[in-house]
């Protein structure tokens, strides 16, 4: 006889939570500003960085599915960025404590991936890798910018389950 192991679904829980979430509308305008933060941010820094970097520029660079990979990496770190606050304000409330923070490494990863993703010249990542001393991984940035999207939409989706589990830990009525 087999054993079956119940593993998680991890997108249910991330709708669950979502859909809980949104009713309040503070949380779900959260979202969306940080949303459209976040893809201001993964857009201005190549041309903050780049003297003589234009914003038609930058557009004309890139292609569909590099801004289309940009905006859902921008929405998901938006939405994390509200189950965050969520979890932090009910646990504050419930004394639950050691919720802030652990969301950190989404945040993190979700702003080095949008960077790298959204540069799509070699001038730009070029000045960043450099920087922070990497210059030499910059035709492998460049080579490979949609498997770095993919990539770090993954890593941002494994924070927004584990927010969604600490949202579960710190909401009786989420039904999470």
């Amino acid at each position: 006889m087999t054993k079956h192991i119940k593993t998680p679904n991890v997108f249910l829980s991330i709708v669950r939570t979502s859909v809980s979430i949104f009713r309040e509308p503070l949380y779900a305008g959260l979202a969306l500003a940080g949303a459209v933060l976040f893809l201001v941010i993964y857009i201005f820094i190549p041309i903050w960085l780049v003297p003589g970097n234009s914003l038609a520029y930058t557009l004309a660079q890139a292609s569909f599915l590099s801004y289309l990979l940009l905006t859902v990496l921008a929405l998901m770190t938006g939405m994390l960025l509200s189950f965050e606050v969520f979890a932090f304000r009910r646990s504050r409330t419930q004394a639950l404590g050691k919720v802030a923070g652990e969301g950190g490494a989404g945040f993190v990863a979700s702003l080095i991936g949008g960077v790298l993703a959204a540069a799509s010249c070699g001038c730009g990542i070029g000045i960043l890798l450099g920087v922070l001393g990497l210059g030499g991984a910059t035709l492998f940035v460049i080579a490979n910018q949609t498997l770095i999207s993919v990539v770090m939409i993954g890593v941002v989706a494994t924070g927004l389950y584990f927010s969604a589990r600490r949202v579960a830990g710190v909401c009786a009525t989420c039904h999470v």
